[in-house]
Parts: C-alpha cells; sequence; structure tokens
C-alpha cells in the first residue's frame, strides 16, 4: 500500500453513516489530514488512540503525535509510519424509529381484562465520547468499515424493548391507567423512558437527545372486548337495575331458543325464565303494560244479589250465600240472572 499525502474522507449523501474507518493506514511526516464540516477524525496507533481531531487541516507530524520524536532524530526527511483513521459524524441523527418487537401482555386495571399492549415513537441521538464509540462499540461490530446510525439502532433494539416493557407495565399497574387513557400520559411516560436509557447509551459513547411515544395501542379483539364491557355498562346506567336483569334474562331465552333440543339449552330456558320473569314482577308497568298480580285464567263475575265479586264459576255467592244458578219452577230450564221470562216455557221468572 503506498504512502497517502492527504487523508480526507468525503461523506456519504444520505447522511446515515456514523463512523468510517479510512482503508489506507501508511503515512509519512509530510502527509495531511483534513476533517470536514459536521466530522471528527480518531486516529490510533499501535491499539492505543493517539488523538481526536476536530475540523480544519492537520501536518501528521511530530507536533500532533509525539511518538514520531523519537523516529526524526534517528533519520532524515520525510518519515513513514502507520495509522488508523476513524472519521466520525457527530451531527445529530433525529428520525430513528423504534418499536416494541413483542406484545405486552398486562390486565387493563379498570376493566379486568387481559390485553396485548404495543408501543412506537422515535428518538433522537449523537456521539458524545468519541474514544468509548470505538473501542466499545467499532470493535463489537467485526471491524466493518463503514457502520451506519441503522446498525447502532438494531444493536440498542433489545435494550429499548425491555425498558419500555417494564416501564409500560409499572405504568398501568402502579398508577391504575386503563389502555384507553394511556394517550394522556404519553409526555409523562416519555421523560420517564428518556432517564432510563441515558445511562444505557452512555456506556457506549452515545447520548440519547430525545425520546417520545407516537402511539401505544392494542389489537382490534382486545378494543373490541373493552367496548362490549362499555356498551354493558351504558345499557346498565340507562336501564337501572331491574330492568337491565329483565333484559338480560329476555336474551338468555332467545339464545335457548335457537338451541332447542339440546340439554344444555333447556336449562338455560329454566334460568332464563326465572331472571326474566322474577324481575318482571319486580318491575310492572315496564313498556307501558300492567302484570297482572293474579295468575288465575277463571273469570270474575259479580253476585247477582249483594254484587261481590266472584268467580263466574261459583254455584253460590261467598259473601252472601245467594245460588247464582236459577231453574225455572215450571220446566226446571236453567235461567240467565238477567231472564225475566223462561227461554223454554215462557213462565215469569219471578213467577216461576
Amino acid at each position: 500500500m503506498s504512502v497517502l499525502d492527504v487523508c480526507k474522507f468525503e461523506g456519504f449523501s444520505d447522511r446515515r453513516w456514523l463512523v468510517y474507518k479510512h482503508p489506507n493506514g501508511e503515512f509519512n511526516t509530510k502527509s495531511k489530514l483534513i476533517v470536514g464540516p459536521g466530522q471528527v477524525a480518531v486516529v490510533v496507533h499501535g491499539g492505543k488512540l493517539e488523538s481526536i481531531f476536530e475540523s480544519g487541516t492537520y501536518t501528521l507530524n511530530s507536533e500532533n503525535f509525539p511518538f514520531l520524536k523519537d523516529l526524526q532524530r534517528k533519520a532524515y526527511g520525510a518519515i513513514p509510519f502507520t495509522l488508523e483513521v476513524y472519521f466520525v459524524n457527530k451531527t445529530m441523527k433525529l428520525n430513528m424509529l423504534w418499536g416494541t418487537k413483542d406484545p405486552i401482555q398486562l390486565l387493563d386495571p379498570k376493566f379486568q381484562v387481559k390485553i396485548n399492549v404495543r408501543a412506537r415513537g422515535q428518538y433522537a441521538m449523537r456521539i458524545s465520547n468519541y474514544q468509548f464509540l470505538i473501542s466499545n462499540l467499532v470493535g463489537s461490530l467485526g471491524g466493518k468499515s463503514v457502520v451506519d446510525f441503522e446498525v447502532v439502532n438494531d444493536f440498542f433494539r433489545s435494550i429499548i424493548n425491555t425498558k419500555i416493557k417494564t416501564l409500560i407495565a409499572q405504568y398501568f399497574i402502579k398508577n391504575k391507567i386503563s389502555i384507553l387513557d394511556m394517550s394522556m400520559y404519553l409526555e409523562e411516560i416519555s421523560k420517564e423512558s428518556f432517564k432510563a436509557l441515558t445511562n444505557e447509551f452512555e456506556t457506549y459513547g452515545l447520548e440519547i437527545v430525545n425520546f417520545y411515544y407516537e402511539s401505544i395501542n392494542i389489537p382490534d379483539e382486545d378494543l373490541d372486548t373493552i367496548n362490549d364491557i362499555l356498551n354493558r355498562n351504558a345499557e346498565f346506567n340507562i336501564l337501572g337495575d331491574n330492568r337491565y336483569r329483565t333484559s338480560r334474562g329476555y336474551d338468555v331465552l332467545e339464545s335457548a331458543a335457537k338451541n332447542e333440543g339440546a340439554a344444555g339449552g333447556m336449562a338455560a330456558v329454566g334460568v332464563g325464565l326465572g331472571v326474566g320473569l322474577g324481575a318482571a314482577k319486580q318491575t310492572a308497568g315496564f313498556a307501558g303494560e300492567m302484570i297482572p298480580q293474579n295468575n288465575s285464567n277463571k273469570k270474575m263475575v259479580h253476585c247477582i244479589k249483594c254484587n261481590a265479586e266472584i268467580e263466574d264459576d261459583d254455584k253460590f255467592c261467598p259473601e252472601c250465600g245467594a245460588p247464582q244458578v236459577l231453574h225455572c219452577k215450571t220446566c226446571n230450564s236453567e235461567l240467565s240472572p238477567k231472564d225475566k221470562f223462561c227461554p223454554e216455557c215462557g213462565t215469569p221468572v219471578k213467577e216461576g
């Protein structure tokens, strides 16, 4: 490999790169190092970090690298040596996306139903400690010449998921917040997540600038279950206790009728009748109709003598003892209380 006169990196147009290792490692004391805007150059010699250069142009001589002084005493002219040069992107990366890989299974504290919670959002990061980054993160990535932000995002995905799952679970349980109310707490839980993740990123020389939740949601089937509970509660509040029980009893009867003939269906009919009719008695007047308290099918009439209310098949009035069935004294035909003459022989009733 030839000695490089000028060492620089133009960068990539998409600005997605995080660290770039220059392929040439042969330099001499007349070589130039050019660091562009938004870049930092980290120089390593013999496995040891020698120096960090901000934006600008530098000559690779003994003023910048003390280890060259001993070489210059023994030789004249340009002295060759080897270096590893890493260009680091120090600009902030704003649109780093994150999301829970697996759903978080929780018991909703308000509705007491098991739900599967998912969350997603966005965060921003930048490099804060270049030495840590080169020695820890780059070394663990297998010596790649280019490391982009997505590689770092993948590296921290499991850490983010673990922290987020713990934080969301704590908010549900500790604060007794329902999934339907979580949108009101997104800003607060974002701040807590930011604090929890700061130390994790600093370990690798990175700084997390912000961390946001875009949404915390559940699958449609879990939402349907909660909506069903809400609808039942609304029906209960509108109808009241007794009418709600009556309505549910009728639902049981209807369901049993659809499964007519099954043993379970007949059992449901019995339960439904007990609930429905029992509640119906307590709510007499429901739907504009009075429910009679007398379950007898017999017709009620009045005594022909004292006008007391008696059953139509009573032969004598239980109040005054008067006979309710009259017979003609001439032909013994049965007479109606309203008959003035016998319909068979014509005998006057009073006279007959």
